[in-house]
């Protein structure tokens, strides 16, 4: 029987059903049996991949060669020639198979931008998965794989040639493992990413990690331990304060409390919010502040950079706010035009 390997974009829309279910990956590895009394043909199997995947569209399955494609009007047949092992597939039983995440974000490579790939890989590695159903557009769930297991493939295939491993590569240098939701991810490419292609040229930090308080000062403030959103090595934390969980009075209190706590310890906090990533004004003080938090001395910003800045923010926030615009427009605080 003639196996059924559902990859690329198949494959992500297989994980996201997978995690938003609940279901530990581990269990649906049926291995090397097959169920039922007789093989299924090649529609069955198509249309049961398509449900578990949750597609309307066309499956996508992946083959070694053209003279391998899978002859059915629902399946898109995807040339793809990286490396496969046992711990490279899952398999569903009945001649079906998924790729695991880390292969298949090598496939992706191929199809997708350096940005667009990061922010799947920081899905995967996070705790957060797109859910379009639920109220923010995401929901909670664990960590699929973390991202030295995504590295560690993706350098593999790069150096067997592999189309797509490349770009993983070099998208997996702006990721951490630990963001909790899609706006987080993308405040955290912005932050990775160098000036000169609109970032802030900040990486190196880790993602909700828990930062120990002394004794005393966690009985003043009733907490024993923080989770900084963004902490590097320096003592440098960035807390993002989304208007969806952090505008009650008693979320903000808890919030001044953290930060606080933070700078009685050594920390310097940095907080950001939805409008400071409206404004291009706004983002080009937060990053400036980061700067000297980091205690990184560079240059300003010329005048490509900050066309950069504009346009990535555009891309991971969308327009700037009017209140900004015309902020701008009217000669206030310069926003990089």
């Amino acid at each position: 029987m003639k196996e059924l390997r559902i990859g690329f974009e198949s494959a992500l829309a297989f994980w996201r059903a997978v995690r938003r279910a609940g279901a530990e990956p581990e269990a649906m590895d049926q291995g090397e049996r097959v169920f039922g009394a007789r093989d299924r043909g090649i529609a069955e199997r198509v249309g049961s991949a398509r449900a578990l995947c949750g597609l309307e569209g066309s499956l996508d399955i992946v083959v070694p060669s053209a003279s391998d494609r899978i002859n059915s009007e629902h399946v898109r047949n995807r040339v793809w020639r990286g490396p496969v092992s046992e711990r490279t597939l899952v398999r569903l039983g009945n001649g079906v198979e998924v790729f695991r995440p880390a292969a298949m974000l090598v496939q992706l490579g191929s199809v997708l931008d350096e940005i667009d790939l990061a922010e799947v890989a920081y899905e995967l590695a996070g705790t957060y998965v797109v859910n379009p159903d639920a109220d923010h557009g995401f929901g909670e769930a664990p960590a699929l794989v973390t991202v030295s297991e995504l590295r560690a493939y993706a350098s593999a295939a790069k150096a067997l040639g592999t189309r797509g491993a490349a770009r993983a590569v070099s998208a997996l240098e702006l990721v951490a493992d630990g963001s909790n939701s899609p706006r987080e991810t993308d405040v955290a490419i912005l932050l990775s990413l160098g000036r000169a292609r609109g970032g802030a040229g900040a990486p190196g930090f880790r993602m909700n990690v828990n930062v120990h308080l002394p004794e005393g000062l966690a009985s003043v403030i009733g907490q024993r331990i923080v989770r900084p959103d963004f902490s590097w090595p320096n003592g440098t934390v960035g807390e993002y304060d989304s208007d969806e969980f952090h505008r009650t009075p008693q979320a903000r209190a808890r919030d001044e409390r953290k930060r606080r706590a933070y700078q009685s310890v050594g920390m310097d906090c940095i907080t950001m919010t939805a409008a400071t990533f409206q404004s291009n004004a706004e983002l080009n003080l937060l990053i400036s502040d980061l700067e000297g938090s980091l205690g990184l001395r560079r240059n300003p910003p010329n005048a490509r950079m900050l066309a950069a800045r504009r346009q990535l923010r555009a891309r991971l926030f969308g327009p700037e706010s009017t209140d900004a615009a015309l902020v701008a427009l009217n000669g206030g605080a310069p926003s990089g035009a």
